[in-house]
């Protein structure tokens, strides 16, 4: 258990600052204190647009919450089987 890893992608730039990604998986996710939009930890540029990070299996529902509650819709998560 918590072994595969599972990849989450943030169209960082779209972000609107809620916070609803926070709630829903704070152990991910941050506010940035600079410009007020939400961070994935240990999440890396992949271009212009989107951040990209890794999580472990252990985190994937909260995650999932974290991208179902955001409503700009800006969180992709992918690698695992439904």
């Amino acid at each position: 258990m918590g072994t595969n890893k599972i990849t989450v992608s943030h169209k960082r730039n779209d972000c609107i600052g809620c916070g609803a990604c926070t709630m829903a998986a704070p152990d991910q996710w941050s506010m940035s204190e600079e410009d007020g939009k939400a961070t994935l930890k240990g999440a890396q540029w992949k271009g212009e647009e989107f951040m990209v990070g890794e999580i472990d299996e252990d985190a994937l529902e909260a995650n999932k919450e974290a991208a179902d509650s955001c409503p700009v819709q800006i969180i992709k998560i992918s690698g695992y089987n439904n």
